[in-house]
């Protein structure tokens, strides 16, 4: 293989359809080897062709099949040691096809190749056939029928015609210099390219001119290239020119078919094929499903296990055979329940399987034990869902290299984002297309990645809300502002009569004097306390006396002699301390009378007539209390700081207010942002597209949508107040909020002239009235206005929401009749097909995830299936997985799926049959689960003949 492949189903090889080895006599360095040291052996052959990386190659000597048995001989050798763990070096597998480049009468080469199964006897047989009688291995002699009776031979003995470097030297293609006429006799050419049998040219170049014989006959053949090794030096060595072929194994019927699918289907050719890289995987896919003891699946020893490739995967079977629990348990797995709504018909259906049945009539398509494995190609790593009916264990693991085996993930987490997968019911598709847009809404957001633009959206609308409550809160600690200046103001002219007439200096004398009266009364006061203290604390000097009988007179003389000495010693200070307090007391007295015959003493009288005499005067203007006047210079002083506080909180207030109104021009953007994003998803994704088209609209001009989502803003009960909102009157101009919107930019029926700037000042103009009633004005009908009033004085918050409002957009969604890109009509003319087919059209247009389609085409005729779903399969599985659940033969066919899983029921359901369509035993089995199998296969195989 070209490179590690472990998935099963078809995919692509490298076929080399053209290759000679010594047995071919024109290969000078090979015959001038034979014999020497240098001559080729069958081994190095086949390493080198192992060492270009070719696949498949086709052993095609002039007119000879010798060496055919001797290459497979070496290779079963080489392919044994490989097997025991010892390959030779350089060993990679290699599938040789038999076959012989046959020198035609008339001087052209054809190729007939043959299924690996084939020796050299089977060309030898072929020669004798077809009556060539020159040398063996020599293209010196042709054989002796006619070309189009070698192509009848080769196909009667099993294998493949196919005309050799068609364009070159002895090709049946060649054209005249300057010209497009054939050098061989047209008619030849023509007998030759009408047989049936004929599935492909080999040109040697895919520039190379063709004859004019071709337009002629409107046939179309595959193109094929060869290296047509002749040695091992120069240009045409092994993997210089070969042919990518898709097959799911080597054979020859894989190749037949693939060859009658053609060009970019199943062929590509290497020197068409730059960029081409056919083992480049999906990003995300899924590798394998497995199901264990569901109620009708997987119960016994062995799980129902499905593996997957990371292309096409096709279920097929008759009802009730567990196609559509395969769909359910991935759901389950991939945790997507919420995308279905409970009331519509998937919804139903999902949630009867998804319950265990107590009984055997009960609905219930799960067991206590089922248990769901679905393994996830993510990022270079496998991981593995798991879903338990019980809810034990881990949701996620992940392989681990080191010991081969899955671990539990670090994150058990199972989101859109880790995990991404696209699942549609035929329900689902249908309720795409329906009236409401809201689903087909979901699905473009999720594609055009407008969760940034959603989520700045939403922290716009909580910072405006936040401003906005901000400013609610300023605006009651505001509200007392006006009181407070009043009693400033009082207090301002109470303090005026204190200051004018010199009042503030007697009263701020007589304040001054009476403190330091008092002052010096307390001093006074505390020097006498002070003596009267002393005193006491004489009184408390006395001596201890010694214990009785403690001390003897005679032996403790000295001691009690010092002990006298101490108790005089305090005897003394008692009488000092004693004299202290009397003269501390006298003389503060002395000074006491002194202060009251001095000057400074008289100076207190005086502030204090001033004082009384100013008392007098204040009581004849209505101050009873002189004294009142630093009280109020305090209150004054508390009121003019809470004043300036207010101050700082109206410049917030009003800082808040502009920040407010730029929070809420933020809204818009971010509003517009999102409608952007979705707008340049649809255009730049479905841009050329042949059958549908949709327009986003900003902000719909769908006046039920718009009603719709405003009463959900107001939390007003659908069918209330309906002359102020939208009422629709027979036969005469709506009437209402959102007609007065919509009637203001004049674009009601008129989409090419969507004007979103008009439409958001109209927006605003109907916001304006809803705030105004909402204090109060009466800008509607009395019950509407009252709800308004009542609810903005309930919830303050109430008219924030209103200026955050803004209707969803909507989609002009239309469809191309016949999906040739022109005759675009709306999808509400078309039928329920049609509806279908412009929803798989959009959903086939864009996205790289797993995409699982369950019976989409359930409402679509063969034409809309074969001329749209088929062809954008194609087109998308190159770039995503694709797991379709189908009864129509033209999706798997057609669609040309990569595998394909037959289900059917025998006691419970299970895979009956794995493979691809190249297996003749698969396309039976299509042909009779699938009616209109065999027709497919016509349309697809159209020169295939009546067996396929």
């Amino acid at each position: 293989m070209s490179q590690p492949w472990s998935y099963p189903g078809a995919r692509w090889w490298k076929f080399d359809f053209h290759a000679h080895t010594p047995a071919s006599k024109d290969t000078n360095a090979w015959q001038a080897a034979i014999g020497t040291s240098d001559e080729l052996t069958p081994q190095t052959w086949l390493l080198k062709y192992m060492a270009a990386e070719i696949d498949c190659v086709a052993v095609t000597d002039h007119n000879t099949g010798e060496w055919i048995d001797k290459l497979k001989t070496d290779y079963a050798d080489m392919k044994r040691q490989a097997d025991a763990g010892t390959p030779p070096v350089g060993f990679r597998e290699l599938h040789l096809f038999p076959g012989v480049e046959i020198s035609v009468q008339g001087g052209f080469h054809i190729l007939a190749i043959f299924d690996p199964s084939a020796t050299s006897q089977t060309v030898s047989d072929l020669l004798a056939r077809v009556d060539y009688q020159g040398t063996r291995g020599d293209s010196d002699g042709v054989t002796r029928i006619g070309a189009a009776q070698v192509v009848e031979r080769i196909l009667a003995e099993g294998g493949l015609a196919i005309p050799a470097h068609v364009e070159g030297d002895k090709g049946l293609l060649q054209v005249e210099p300057g010209t497009r006429k054939c050098l061989l006799d047209t008619i030849t050419v023509k007998q030759v390219l009408q047989e049936p049998g004929i599935l492909a040219l080999e040109w040697a170049a895919s520039s190379s001119p063709t004859p004019m014989v071709l337009d002629e006959l409107k046939l179309r053949f595959a193109s094929v290239v060869g290296s047509d090794c002749h040695s091992f030096q120069g240009a045409a060595v092994p993997g210089s020119r070969y042919t990518w072929i898709k097959m799911a194994k080597p054979s020859l019927e894989g190749l037949r078919l693939a060859l009658l699918d053609g060009q970019e289907i199943s062929v590509r050719r290497s020197d068409e094929s730059s960029g081409f890289t056919p083992f480049n995987t999906p990003e995300h896919f899924i590798e394998s499903i497995e199901i264990r003891e569901a109620r009708y699946m997987g119960r016994g020893s062995l799980p129902a296990s499905l593996p997957l490739n990371p292309y096409f995967n096709a279920l097929i079977g008759g009802r009730g055979t567990g196609k559509s629990t395969i769909v359910h348990a991935l759901r389950l797995a991939y945790r997507r329940e919420r995308e279905l709504s409970p009331a519509s018909e998937a919804g139903q259906t999902f949630n009867r399987f998804n319950k265990i049945a107590k009984t055997r009539n009960d609905e219930g398509g799960l067991r206590a034990e089922t248990a769901i494995h679905v393994q996830v190609h993510r990022d270079g790593t496998s991981y593995r869902l798991i879903w338990r009916q019980d809810g034990h264990g881990h949701a996620v693991e992940e392989w681990d290299v080191a010991t081969a085996g899955f671990k539990p993930s670090v994150s058990q987490t199972i989101t859109e984002q880790r995990f991404p997968l696209r699942l549609f019911s035929q329900g689902q598709i249908a309720a795409l297309a329906g009236d409401s847009q809201q689903a087909l809404l979901k699905v473009i957001d999720d594609a055009a990645g407008t969760q940034s633009q959603q989520a700045a959206f939403e922290e716009a609308k909580r910072a405006f809300l936040a401003a906005r409550a901000q400013m609610r809160e300023l605006e009651g600690k505001l509200q007392g502002r006006e009181s407070l200046t009043l009693s400033l103001q009082d207090i301002q002219c109470k303090l005026a009569r204190f200051e004018g007439a010199d009042h503030a200096a007697v009263l701020k004398n007589y304040q001054r004097t009476s403190r330091q009266s008092r002052e010096l009364e307390r001093q006074f006061e505390a020097s006498a306390e002070l003596a009267a203290r002393l005193k006491d604390v004489a009184a408390d000097l006395l001596a201890e006396d010694l214990p009785e009988r403690l001390f003897d007179a005679a032996e403790d003389g000295p001691a009690l002699s010092l002990v006298q000495a101490l108790h005089a010693a305090i005897d003394k200070a008692r009488q000092e301390v004693e004299s202290a307090a009397v003269a501390l007391r006298e003389r503060g007295q002395v000074l006491r009378g002194e202060l009251d015959a001095s000057p400074w003493f008289a100076r207190i009288g005086v502030a204090k007539a001033a004082y009384d005499q100013l008392k007098a005067e204040l009581q004849q203007q209505g101050v009873s209390d002189p004294s009142e006047y630093g009280r109020l210079v305090q209150e004054k002083q508390r009121l003019d700081a809470d004043l300036r506080r207010l101050e700082a909180l109206q410049k917030q207030h009003v800082n808040l207010r502009e920040k407010a109104k730029v929070l809420l021009e933020q809204v818009q953007s971010a509003r517009r942002a999102i409608s952007a994003q979705r707008s340049a998803f649809l255009q730049t994704t479905l841009h050329g597209n042949p059958f549908v088209r949709i327009e986003l609209i900003p902000y719909s001009r769908d006046a039920q949508g718009i009603e719709h989502s405003l009463r959900e803003v107001l939390g007003a009960a659908d069918g209330k107040y309906v002359d102020d909102l939208y009422q629709a009157q027979d036969g005469e101009s709506p009437k209402g909020l959102v007609a007065d919107l919509l009637g203001t930019v004049d674009l009601i029926g008129q989409p090419e002239a969507w004007d979103t700037a008009a439409f958001e000042q109209a927006l605003l103009a109907q916001k304006k009235r809803l705030l105004q009633a909402c204090g109060g004005s009466a800008e509607f009908g009395g019950w509407f206005n009252r709800f308004l009033k009542a609810e903005a004085d309930k919830r303050p918050e109430f008219v924030d929401h209103i200026l955050c409002w803004f209707p969803e957009d909507g989609l002009q969604v239309e469809y191309s009749r016949k999906g040739d890109g022109r005759d675009f009509q709306s999808i509400g003319q078309a039928s329920a097909g049609q509806r279908a087919a412009a929803m798989l059209a959009f959903l086939l247009a864009h996205g790289d995830e797993p995409l699982v389609l369950d019976q989409p085409e359930d409402d679509l005729d063969n034409h809309l299936i074969y001329g749209l779903v088929v062809q954008q399969i194609r087109s998308n599985k190159l770039r995503r997985q694709l797991i379709i659940v189908t009864h129509n033969p033209n999706i798997v066919v057609n669609g040309d799926a990569e595998l394909i899983h037959v289900l059917d029921f025998n006691h419970q359901c299970h895979v009956k049959q794995t493979g691809s369509l190249q297996d003749k035993a698969m396309r039976r089995e299509v042909c009779q689960v699938m009616e209109g199998g065999e027709e497919a296969f016509e349309r697809r195989y159209q020169r295939l003949g009546r067996e396929v």
